[in-house]
């Protein structure tokens, strides 16, 4: 049998010096800290726990106002601002921020379980090996959820913070004129920075644990079970044990919620803050270290 083998030499190359072929670049394999920051809102707020918790946030929050509000308004109209809150203006501001930041402490637990969310979400459900391979980066992923959190919740506590003062001046008409005290500004925002710290501190526990339930206890016993604890200490008069006692968390957001106010023991308004960015940046710092060595499973 014979083969043929036919040859089109129309497609050979010329003859002569080459060409020059004109390269194109590689597509750039980046990504921009404001396109991560993107992805991480629409993971954020497309889960549903996430939208569930921030719900329960607001309603809890404004239901407390609302109940504080009625309850406390009816003793001033009929005449006891004095023995609540003291005279003249000092008893509207103790007013308006009893109003608008009593809520605070029972609804931080609420606050740190959103920032449990915020990342324990993704170890839960295994996403966080989608997260790392369409950005291997991790630190602009880590800093994304981390500011990502911070404005959510700052937005929730301001809206809890805001609708609890506007609740507050529905119910006692006259509290209005002392909406722009120093006190009643410092302790709104020390109370949306108290909030806002907090569920950072649950973010860098639940990075550190990789785990949700893990993240939601170790905040609970921090805000709930080592006050009682210290509570009991106190029976044994050491010193130390009020000190520290103080420095906890709710006593901190105690503080903070007073405003710029005279503080008979314990930090003053600044000191109570500076203590909890410390608070924060224990978990949030060696968790961020920990986020770009370790493995993500």
């Amino acid at each position: 049998m014979t083969s043929t083998i036919l040859i089109d030499a129309s497609s050979a190359p010329e003859s002569g010096p080459p060409r020059s072929v004109r390269q194109t670049p590689a597509p750039s394999s980046g990504h921009t800290f404001g396109g991560v920051f993107r992805s991480e809102r629409i993971k954020f707020t497309s889960l549903r726990s996430i939208r569930l918790t921030l719900l329960i946030t607001v309603v809890c929050g404004l239901a407390m106002s609302t109940l504080i509000a009625a309850l406390w308004s009816g003793e001033m109209n009929a005449g006891g601002m004095g023995d609540m809150f003291g005279p003249g203006d000092a008893g509207l501001q103790g007013y308006l921020l009893f109003a608008a930041t009593m809520s605070a402490p029972f609804l931080a637990l609420v606050f740190g379980v959103l920032g449990v969310f915020a990342i324990s979400s993704e170890y839960s459900s295994g996403m966080i090996l989608s997260t790392l391979t369409a950005v291997p980066k991790r630190g602009p992923v880590y800093l994304a959820k981390a500011v990502l959190l911070a404005v959510v919740s700052g937005l929730t506590a301001a809206a809890l913070v805001l609708g609890g003062l506007g609740i507050a001046v529905l119910f006692y008409p006259p509290s209005a004129a002392a909406l722009g005290a120093g006190v009643v500004i410092s302790g709104a925002l020390g109370t949306i920075a108290y909030l806002v710290l907090i569920s950072l501190f649950a973010f860098g526990i639940a990075a550190l644990l990789r785990s949700t339930a893990g993240g939601v206890a170790v905040v609970a016993g921090v805000t709930f079970v080592l006050p009682i604890v210290f509570q009991v200490l106190s029976i044994t008069n050491w010193d130390w044990v009020g000190v520290a006692m103080s420095y906890l968390p709710t006593p901190l957001g105690s503080t903070l919620a007073s405003g710029l106010t005279e503080v008979a023991a314990g930090p003053s308004y600044w000191g109570a803050l500076i203590a909890m960015l410390v608070w924060a940046a224990v978990t949030v710092v060696p968790a961020a270290i920990l986020f770009q060595r370790r493995d993500a499973r």
